[in-house]
């Protein structure tokens, strides 16, 4: 094989929760993770020398400034350091967004290297090599839902929920993870235990919606709670903010139902995506005989 493509999914938090500090500077967490059906086209290709990286979203960063050379070069360095690669991402998941539409990249770059290079690594070694490029790396190497514990890495698998269908709405601009988590205030959240939010119906789930760092994106720019709010008028279920901003989503039980309300929250300017949560494994195909 010489060419593998393969499409990366964005994410939503059902829940977000900020237990607390570390030593080392970043935060406790525990996340409720749901992979969705929106997804970036992620081309892998054995080329002559080198790693290559190009994107077709303004001001996401190539060669080496993409997390997703560094995701090539780490399988690379451990299963065959002469090979060349030439990566391509097309990009339909928003930049800096709340998505995880750079570390879903990685992940399929994670994989796809792994496959051109005969498979040496395992799932839990991807994993690893994930957990060093960002937090939620490891999640689309085990998703499609998982509970997140410590600062992101520690991962238990869950049974996907029932079909349901999300409707994403982005504002237009990028929030930054780092900021967020600076100006978070550990006075103000709720510390939701999100493992009991797993595993609710449809309803009951959009109603146990919950995400901290909401406490801090939310004042910062208003439009958070404008689109919260036209969701919920929209027909959803329930809404909220994914990771730290600053996508929103509202839970809809019917493909019709989220396509009607897209529609209509389409036409004040901002961009939407209705999708499916995605219900079978991520890359099952390629990590199904890895532990």
């Amino acid at each position: 094989m010489k060419e593998l493509v393969l499409f990366a999914p964005a994410k939503v938090n059902l829940c977000l929760s900020v237990l607390g500090k570390r030593s080392d500077g970043y935060h406790d967490v525990e996340m409720l993770m749901q992979a969705v059906g929106l997804y970036d086209r992620v081309s892998v290709r054995e080329a002559q020398g080198g790693i290559s990286v190009t994107c077709d979203a303004a001001g996401v960063p190539v060669g080496e400034g993409n997390i997703a050379y560094r995701a090539a070069r780490a399988v690379l360095d451990r299963s065959r350091p002469g090979m060349g690669l030439s990566i391509t991402i097309n990009k339909n998941i928003p930049v800096a967004a709340g998505l995880g539409g750079g570390s879903s990249d990685a992940a399929a770059v994670l994989v796809a290297c792994n496959v051109l290079t005969g498979g040496l690594l395992s799932r839990a070694q991807l994993a690893e090599i994930g957990t060093g490029l960002g937090m939620d790396v490891p999640f689309f190497l085990h998703g499609p839902t998982a509970i997140a514990r410590g600062r992101g890495e520690v991962l238990e698998t869950l049974p996907p929920p029932p079909l349901f269908w999300v409707l994403l709405v982005n504002p237009g601009f990028e929030t930054s993870t780092a900021w967020v988590y600076k100006n978070l205030n550990l006075r103000l959240t709720k510390k939701v235990d999100c493992n009991k939010i797993a595993r609710l119906k449809v309803g009951q789930l959009a109603q146990s919606l919950h995400n901290d760092l909401e406490t801090v994106t939310a004042p910062a720019h208003p439009v958070i709670g404008e689109m919260e709010q036209a969701l919920r008028d929209a027909g959803a279920l329930g809404a909220r903010m994914s990771g730290s901003g600053p996508t929103v989503f509202g839970i809809f039980e019917t493909e019709a139902a989220c396509r009607t309300a897209a529609e209509r929250i389409g036409s004040r300017g901002w961009k939407v995506f209705p999708a499916p949560v995605v219900t079978e494994p991520l890359y099952g195909e390629y990590l199904r005989s890895t532990p």
